[in-house]
């Protein structure tokens, strides 16, 4: 088991979160710490895999691809060779932004950005039904988004406590 995060860890996460475009010496003012501490700790924490890379964070419909769809996919058996050939497969996409392994009714949800509902169309029957292993297709499509992605909570929130009664 890794170490627990300390405050300054938490500290580099947020400001990381907020701006990955921050410079190291930003950053290393931000925290409190000189550049050289700063890199190491940063190199810790991608070795360990707590932080996973920097990102742009690109708008889909600024790029041609405003059609979002939730797809929800049930596979035909729960052997752990068609859980491998459903992410192998699904992973390699382009269109699917994201694979997760759920529990529930279905046992994948997929997000899928495409540039129109004949090209989501199109995904579903010649990219991803075809999949040997599936069994069942259900698909949300996005109407708007109020949040598309927040930071990863670093803290406890405080439980909010009741007041006592002075009486």
């Amino acid at each position: 088991m890794r170490d627990p995060l300390d405050d300054i860890d938490r500290a580099i996460l947020d400001a990381l979160q907020r701006d990955a475009r921050t410079s190291i010496a930003a950053l290393a003012d931000a925290v409190g710490l000189t550049t050289t501490p700063l890199r190491a700790r940063l190199d810790k924490l991608e070795q360990t895999g707590v932080l996973r890379g920097y990102h742009a964070d690109v708008d889909p419909a600024q790029v041609d691809r405003a059609v979002m769809a939730f797809v929800h996919v049930t596979l035909k058996d729960h052997a752990l060779e068609s859980h491998r050939r459903f992410v192998k497969a699904t992973t390699a996409m382009s269109e699917v932004l994201e694979v997760h392994h759920i529990a529930g009714d279905e046992d994948f949800l997929l997000k899928v950005v495409v540039e129109s509902v004949r090209a989501f169309e199109s995904f579903l029957l010649d990219r991803l039904t075809p999949i040997a292993v599936i069994g069942r297709v259900k698909t949300t499509f996005v109407l708007s988004s109020a949040k598309h992605r927040g930071p990863v909570p670093l803290r406890d929130e405080a439980p909010v406590r009741a007041k006592r009664s002075t009486r």
